[in-house]
């Protein structure tokens, strides 16, 4: 009978410390990861992906931005300076500053019982809402598929912990 005491106290002590750190853990890890995924897959998974609109190539007279349309500079259909910069450039990756600032921005800071994730860059916003005429391309909120991770990592891990 002692030995079952002293196995259910070392239980419900890693029970407790799972659930005060590891569980947050999880969830941090999730989250972060589940930004990456937006960036790698160019859409917001939330039951199922959800594409983000392509980089805008029309101006507003109807015009192609990204190639030369006479000769004068360069042959006329060909990318421009600006086609060639963008030409396989992902969503929401710049072309001079590094690529990958937004992506590689969000930070997870624990208060609480919980987890808050923040990012520095102004702009984040704007792109995850589609704000100020920008269209919704949304990279962080909340997401079936993310919860699902989530779960099924914790529970294996309560599992572990109960046997």
């Amino acid at each position: 009978m002692k030995g079952l005491s002293e196995e259910l106290a070392r239980k419900a002590n890693e029970m407790k410390g799972f659930l005060n750190n590891g569980a947050l853990d999880i969830v941090e890890v999730e989250v972060l990861n589940s930004v990456e995924e937006a960036f790698d897959n160019e859409g917001f998974t939330n039951s199922s992906l959800k594409k983000w609109k392509k980089r805008t190539t029309i101006n507003s007279k109807g015009k192609n931005i990204t190639r030369y349309r006479t000769n004068r500079v360069g042959r006329k259909g060909d990318l421009n300076s600006y086609g060639r910069k963008t030409k396989g450039r992902a969503v929401l990756t710049g072309h001079n500053s590094g690529g990958n600032k937004l992506r590689v921005s969000y930070r997870a800071s624990r208060f609480g019982g919980g987890v808050r994730f923040a990012t520095d860059k102004a702009y984040a916003k704007r792109h995850n809402e589609g704000l100020d005429g920008m269209p919704k391309r949304k990279h962080i909120g909340a997401s079936v598929a993310t919860d699902k991770r989530v779960l099924k990592k914790m529970n294996t891990r309560i599992d572990k912990i109960m046997k």
